[in-house]
C-alpha cells in the first residue's frame, strides 16, 4: 500500500481527478462499470438494482460473501441531472464490538451456503468488515434492523467528475432511493492492495 492510500481514513472524494490515475496508487485496479440506478425488473437479478429497483440500497460493503474483495471502491460521477449523494457509515466501537460477534449466513448466485464472520481479523490490528443483507443474513449477533436503523457518518454530494474513495474493509456505504426520471451515472472501479 503507498503512503498516499494509508492517509485515506475509511473515505476521501476528490475533484477534477480520475479514478485511472487514482486506481493504480493504492493497488490492483479493475476495469471501470457503469452504474445506473434501474427498476428491479431491468437489472440483473444478483444485483442490488435487481433487489431493490429505485428504492433506497441498504448499508453494505461490496463483494461481503468473496473470499478476495476489493480493499478500495472508487465512485467516479459521469452524468447526473439531479442531487444526489451517496451515504456512507463507519460503524461505532460498540457496533463494530457487535458485530464481531456477528456470524452470516452467506448465500451465493448458485445456492452454495456458507457461514462467516461479519468482521474477520487480518493481523497487524486491521480487520475486514463484511454486510450485505441482500446475500448475508446474521445468524447470530446483530440484527439486520439494527445496522439499517444506523445514521449516516457523512454524505458526499456527487457533482460531475467528483471521486468518492471508499475503504471497503471499514465503510459501509448506500444508495437513496432515486426516482425514474433522475440521471445518475457512476462509475465504479474495485481495486485490491495485493
Amino acid at each position: 500500500m503507498t503512503a498516499w492510500a494509508g492517509e485515506v481514513q475509511g473515505w476521501a472524494w476528490l475533484d477534477h481527478t480520475s479514478a485511472a490515475d487514482v486506481g493504480p496508487e493504492l493497488g490492483r485496479a479493475s476495469s471501470p462499470v457503469r452504474l445506473e440506478p434501474r427498476k428491479s425488473g431491468e437489472s440483473k437479478p444478483w444485483s442490488l438494482s435487481g433487489a431493490y429497483g429505485l428504492s433506497a440500497f441498504p448499508w453494505h460493503t461490496d463483494g461481503a460473501i468473496s473470499s478476495d474483495p476489493p480493499r478500495w471502491l472508487l465512485l467516479q460521477a459521469v452524468e447526473l441531472s439531479d442531487s444526489t449523494w451517496t451515504e456512507l457509515l463507519v460503524p461505532d466501537a460498540d457496533t463494530l464490538a457487535r458485530l464481531r460477534g456477528t456470524t452470516l449466513r452467506a448465500l451465493d448466485q448458485v445456492g452454495r451456503v456458507k457461514y462467516l464472520p461479519a468482521v474477520m481479523p487480518l493481523g497487524n490490528g486491521n480487520s475486514r468488515l463484511r454486510w450485505d443483507p441482500r446475500t448475508c443474513t446474521p445468524r447470530t449477533g446483530l440484527a439486520i434492523k439494527t445496522v439499517e436503523d444506523k445514521p449516516p457518518t457523512a454524505y458526499v454530494e456527487w457533482r460531475p467528475g467528483r471521486l468518492l474513495i471508499i475503504d471497503n474493509f471499514r465503510v459501509l456505504h448506500r444508495r437513496p432511493a432515486v426516482h425514474g426520471q433522475t440521471k445518475r451515472v457512476l462509475e465504479r472501479t474495485y481495486v485490491w492492495d495485493h
